[in-house]
């Protein structure tokens, strides 16, 4: 770890930690970050979707709305 006192002592160990620095933070991707919440997000819109779609075009959703709504019309 480099110090204020390293640093005054040894430029080239300050430079060397200093250009080591930026490029760790150079290699990093900051876009692939957030891409893991924006797939389960994703995926969880897309499967709620289906659900909702089987449950509509199912033959006891029908019946199951007439009981629970006092009859149909």
């Amino acid at each position: 770890m480099m110090t204020n006192a390293t640093a005054a002592l040894d430029p080239l160990a300050a430079a060397t930690a200093i250009a080591y620095n930026a490029r760790r933070r150079a290699d990093r991707t900051e876009d692939a970050v957030g891409m893991g919440a924006v797939a389960a997000l994703t995926i969880g819109i897309v499967i709620s979707l289906i659900v909702i779609a089987v449950m509509v075009t199912s033959p006891a959703t029908i019946p199951m709305w007439c009981a629970a709504h006092g009859g149909c019309p």
